[in-house]
């Protein structure tokens, strides 16, 4: 009887043992479920701590950062970018391992192989795309690099096939779901690891000021926020901030973490001017100039304008009632800060309100416990990712086109040039001169 009524369709036939196989490997994945004790998850680095110890392991660890953090400075722009690749390579990991299963991925045939190099893939593009440009390629001293970078899209072009072969003869029966759930992720995070952080390496090689300030308004806006949060947190404000996502933020430490950021943004920038090597694209990028050539505190250029000028600013729409209007004389420099000041205070933040979502969904405290009293490398450079795309953009929308016009920037790209091309452009540029009779 039992025969007939499924040859009848009266009852439903059995689903295909990979669709079931499917299903509960995709399942054992879902954000609900909290990780596994036995997967390589972030620990918790605050748990039992009291606030003061926090406070105490929070400062100190933060100033060795910071220490760090300048003496790589000083090294100049080609650490710098070392610091950045490295910054990237270890956020992939921690971002990577949120959804690692030990239960799951070793059934998978090189499954983080296939992950790692996705992420290499993209990164020797990016790294090679920024150099391409001749005022780029100029500032290379391997003889190695410069025959190798012409080839950089070709040999991208060549990782990228054999990445795309390798994941579709990876695909295994009964795992399908669980892969291309995976992918997802990983494409995801290359696209906040390499993506964004491609901006850096612009900001840098255009002078270590727009590396080093929106850094800088990062660090003064998450510390203010912090200590503004603690001191008058819920005190003037009751309504909650951002809820459950993120429930130690508050109104006042928003506001007032803001506040401080924005007069930090305004006041800070005149200083720079004073030190060209932080306001001076780089000659050369040399990982030995530091020790046995030019030393990079020793930079040298034309002050940019932004920097050497000043200008009259007035406050618009001033009353006529009140009389003349109050002016204000100050480096352009400051008013651009100011406007990155106000994103490092609105927007910025929001990125680590994204990292915490992340973290939410998948019942983390921390990506990582290697910074102690920090967490992981994403949980401090999280508001950092966009700041510096956003400083890229503003450097290349409203400053960029000006200082590439430079004598300087000009004399990179003749520099480039080859011998013929020079010689062409120098009696090019003597003809018009002397048709002008500026020179004889």
């Amino acid at each position: 009887m039992s025969a007939l009524r499924r040859r009848r369709g009266s009852a439903p036939p059995e689903p295909p043992a990979e669709t079931n196989s499917d299903t509960d490997v995709a399942s054992a994945n879902e954000c609900e479920e909290p990780p596994s004790s036995s997967a390589p998850q972030a620990a918790t680095h605050s748990k039992g701590d009291n606030k003061m110890s926090k406070i105490k392991k929070r400062l100190k660890f933060g100033t060795l950062l910071l220490g760090g953090l300048f003496a790589i400075v000083a090294a100049g722009h080609l650490w710098i970018l070392g610091l950045v690749l490295l910054v990237q390579v270890t956020m992939f990991r921690e971002l990577v391992n949120v959804r690692y299963s030990q239960r799951r991925f070793k059934d998978v045939p090189l499954f983080r192989t296939s992950q790692w190099g996705w992420f290499w893939t993209c990164l020797t593009y990016s790294y090679g795309n920024s150099f391409l440009a001749p005022h780029r390629r100029s500032l290379l001293t391997s003889k190695l690099l410069m025959t190798a970078l012409p080839y950089v899209e070709l040999v991208t072009l060549l990782m990228y096939s054999g990445m795309l072969v390798l994941t579709v003869l990876t695909l295994k029966h009964g795992y399908y779901k669980y892969q291309v759930g995976q992918l997802a992720w990983t494409i995801a995070t290359i696209v906040i690891t390499v993506v964004q952080v491609h901006s850096f390496t612009s900001n840098v090689l255009a002078g270590i000021f727009w590396f080093l300030f929106p850094v800088s308004l990062v660090v003064c806006n998450d510390s203010m926020a912090y200590f503004c949060g603690m001191a008058f947190g819920r005190k003037l404000i009751h309504r909650p901030f951002l809820g459950d996502l993120s429930p130690n933020k508050t109104w006042e430490g928003f506001i007032l973490g803001g506040l401080c950021t924005v007069a930090f943004a305004f006041l800070t920038p005149a200083y720079y001017a004073r030190l060209p090597f932080l306001v001076c694209p780089p000659e050369e990028l040399s990982l030995t100039g530091f020790l046995f050539g030019k030393a990079p505190l020793a930079l040298t250029c034309d002050i940019p304008a932004p920097f050497s000028t000043l200008t009259t600013v007035t406050p618009p729409l001033w009353p006529s009632a009140l009389g003349e209007a109050p002016t204000l004389t100050v480096h352009p420099i400051q008013l651009h800060a100011l406007a990155l000041g106000l994103f490092a205070s609105v927007v910025a933040p929001f990125g680590g309100f994204f990292a915490s979502g992340i973290k939410r969904a998948y019942k983390l405290d921390d990506f990582a416990s290697i910074i102690p009293g920090h967490g992981g490398v994403f949980d401090r450079v999280d508001c950092q990712l966009i700041m510096g795309l956003a400083t890229q953009t503003y450097h290349a929308t409203f400053i960029g086109p000006a200082a590439i016009l430079s004598v300087t920037g000009l004399y990179s790209l003749a520099l480039a040039l080859s011998t013929e091309d020079q010689l062409d452009l120098y009696a090019k540029l003597g003809a018009s001169l002397r048709e002008q009779r500026l020179i004889r």
